[in-house]
């Protein structure tokens, strides 16, 4: 009977999340998650940042060198949310240069806000690729930045996989990286890459993706 039981808590605790990876957020203020509707994800951004600009990029049938167009933030994006809806091939936004304020070593948000590129793709109006690229400086963020924390604990929340450890020429690096669920229709991979330069820089790559989802996309 106790082995029973335990086998439906089992149950119901995989069950419940098994799809709780469309919660995680990269950065807490931007309501940025695998599967989330491209609108909700860019009224978000505007609203933390409304003079941020960004590019859509696409590969039209035929084309090999990808269409891009610029925006602003702050613009009526009526229709490019309509184009969202209709278009049924891999969208990529980029925003470069966008700033976001991280905490300081001591846990204080730093003066300064630091720019940022944030990236995600889009397939049948959905966030299929979402990645952050950061560079923060460690005499102010320190080598073990709290956001680093903050990325390494949303990890483990869904791995027991360790760090590996590489030796590079221009210093060290650290990923962080496991598929962190799978069933037939889609494959959520989490990869956090940290490298620390001996010139007192270090770079944080940070992506999440639906490799099913997104390769598949390019297919139909």
């Amino acid at each position: 009977m106790k082995k029973l039981l335990g086998i439906v808590v089992v149950g119901l605790f995989l069950t419940s999340n098994s799809y709780a990876y469309k919660s995680i957020k990269i950065l807490d203020k931007i309501d940025l998650t695998i599967d989330a509707d491209p609108r909700k994800v860019l009224t978000s951004i505007r609203n933390y940042n409304n003079n941020a600009k960004c590019e859509v990029r696409i590969v039209k049938e035929g084309d090999y060198v990808p269409t891009s167009v610029r925006f602003s933030l702050s613009d009526n994006l009526n229709e490019l949310y309509d184009f969202f809806r209709t278009y049924k091939k891999p969208i990529s936004i980029s925003c470069l240069k966008f700033k976001y304020k991280f905490k300081d070593r001591n846990d204080s948000y730093a003066i300064s806000d630091e720019e940022i590129i944030l990236r995600f793709s889009l397939c049948k109006n959905r966030v299929t690729e979402i990645e952050t690229i950061a560079y923060l400086n460690t005499s102010i963020y320190g080598e073990n930045p709290m956001i680093l924390k903050k990325w390494v604990s949303l990890f483990k929340n869904y791995s027991v996989k360790s760090p590996r450890k590489e030796v590079k020429e221009y210093g060290e690096r650290n990923v962080w990286v496991d598929k962190i669920f799978t069933d037939s229709k889609s494959e959520i991979q989490f990869s956090i890459i940290q490298d620390i330069h001996s010139d007192g820089l270090a770079s944080y790559q940070v992506r999440l993706i639906d490799l099913i989802k997104y390769s598949r996309c390019y297919l139909f």
